[in-house]
């Protein structure tokens, strides 16, 4: 049976639909079994008795985990944190999350490698403003520009992986790490949406306060393009990501519009999902794949010649959108951009 609090959870579902009319996936199928009010009446039902777990299984595992139903939810429901319990409860198996985490992290493992070899460039000393650099941050880069202006502690995982396949000890244990590093610090700096979105889910409203993206530390200075940079009156787009607040959203916005010598072009819906899910796309391709070509084909239309974004692995999902629709666009971080095409005054 369910714990009373994913019982509470469950019943504060008023049936609205509004997470229906929000879910990249339900936009896709069509399947309101796929929805998480088609999954919570289905657990609901488990609870009852008047469904068996055989019943639901297949549904239960086709969530994205993008968090748009939680964002939308007039009742404020936890649907995240029910889902994870929901994984770690009906598919308890530790070889089988095992297994999907090692191969959703294998190309972070195997660029981490590469990058092993790399020289590293050495720290500030200890500060109390920090960077969080993420799992894929790490594994791409052995030294970003962030990494040369503020102290970058060893962090572990943000959890986010970890959390929505519902390994919950692993998630616990990487959270406990994170907190005993952040806890002394007066700032938090990110760079990745999705990292900041999990590691505010580990503390209160007042402590959130000091988690920023590095773009507030940019937004009220003259930013330029350099001499050489070949995106000069070029047009650009941004993918905001699915975990990014809106507050940040509109900072990036004002930024990129702020530049003079380029032309930024809004997407006709700049937060539909990009289809990729860390490994979603690995599990269900086919679902993945036809989010990734609505995208692109949105992408399209704005006649970009880059597309930004601040989540690694949602430039990987647009790449590969890219790479599918055979449109072939430059997809960059929009931190990697910042630090290789911009002056900042």
């Amino acid at each position: 049976m369910l714990d009373e609090e994913i019982k509470k959870s469950l019943k504060k579902c008023s049936r609205c639909a509004l997470c229906s009319a929000n879910c990249p996936i339900y936009d896709i199928k069509k399947d309101e079994n796929n929805t998480s009010r088609g999954l919570i009446c289905k657990l609901l039902g488990y609870e009852k008795e008047e469904l068996s777990l055989k019943e639901i299984k297949k549904d239960l595992k086709i969530c994205l985990n993008c968090s748009k139903c939680r964002e939308n939810c007039p009742a404020k429901i936890d649907t995240i944190g029910i889902f994870a319990y929901k994984n770690a409860n009906f598919f308890p198996s530790k070889i089988n999350q095992k297994l999907f985490l090692n191969l959703k992290l294998l190309p972070i493992k195997l660029l981490y490698f590469l990058n092993f070899f790399k020289p590293k460039k050495k720290n500030k000393l200890q500060s109390n403003v920090i960077y969080f650099k993420g799992c894929i941050a790490k594994a791409q880069h052995k030294t970003t520009y962030l990494d040369s202006l503020f102290y970058t502690p060893d962090f572990s995982c943000c959890g986010l992986p970890y959390l929505t396949s519902g390994d919950m000890a692993q998630y616990q244990k990487s959270k406990e790490k994170n907190i005993d590093l952040i806890k002394n610090s007066q700032l938090v700096i990110f760079d990745c949406a999705s990292c900041k979105s999990a590691v505010e889910e580990y503390f209160d409203e007042k402590e959130q306060e000091k988690f920023i993206f590095f773009t507030d530390l940019i937004k009220n200075k003259k930013l330029k393009l350099k001499e050489n940079s070949k995106y000069k009156n070029k047009t650009i787009t941004f993918h905001k990501p699915c975990h990014m607040t809106k507050k940040d959203f509109e900072t990036i916005e004002n930024i990129l519009s702020s530049i003079d010598e380029i032309n930024y072009k809004k997407l006709e819906n700049p937060d539909s999902c990009c289809g990729f899910g860390g490994s979603y796309f690995i599990f269900h391709p086919i679902i993945s794949s036809l989010i990734a070509l609505k995208k692109a084909k949105t992408i399209k239309k704005t006649s970009a010649v880059l597309i930004l974004s601040a989540c690694p692995s949602c430039v990987l999902g647009l790449r590969y959108g890219q790479l599918i629709s055979f449109n072939f666009k430059k997809t960059l971080e929009l931190r990697d951009f910042i630090n290789q095409e911009i002056v900042i005054g």
